[in-house]
């Protein structure tokens, strides 16, 4: 090993920087507001919408007082 040699210690920092780079997406998050969308930890739950009732693409209005 060339541990005199300062361009290995360069090219050492370099690679362990890009190593780093490389790792740190597929780390979980221990922050609760991740900073990629794309993130598990970042995930919203989404509220249910109730589904839109339809006969051959004519909207059906349930009879008044059904869904209470």
């Amino acid at each position: 090993m060339p541990w005199n040699d300062w361009q290995f210690w360069i090219v050492s920092m370099v690679a362990v920087l890009a190593f780093a780079a490389v790792l740190r997406p597929l780390l979980p998050s221990r922050n609760r507001n991740a900073s990629c969308p794309g993130c598990p930890s970042a995930a919203q739950p989404n509220k249910p919408r109730p589904a839109k009732l339809t006969i051959d693409g004519a909207p059906i209005h349930p009879p008044r007082g059904a869904g209470d």
